[in-house]
């Protein structure tokens, strides 16, 4: 059976789609999802590129740090949107 998005004007408010039909919200939850893995890949990058620097254990200490502290600036307001959306 072929899956296909819902039209926003046939979605009546406290009913489901119709089973394999994709709602605008199912598309933002993927949407927010991917984001959310570009952000933890990239941080993964970030970190690997950290670890192959050849710069000392205290100034690694702190971009590491620098680095958590923006990944979850970043990734906080999707967080809350993802979880939002699937409630």
């Amino acid at each position: 059976m072929p899956v296909s998005k819902a039209n926003v004007s046939d979605a009546h408010p406290g009913r489901k789609a119709p089973r394999g039909m994709i709602t605008d919200n199912d598309l933002k939850i993927l949407w927010v999802a991917r984001t959310l893995t570009n952000i933890d890949f990239q941080y993964g990058e970030d970190i690997l590129n950290l670890d192959r620097s050849p710069i000392d254990a205290e100034q690694r200490r702190y971009i590491e740090t620098q680095l958590l502290l923006k990944y979850r600036e970043r990734r906080e307001p999707y967080q809350k949107l993802l979880e939002s959306l699937r409630a």
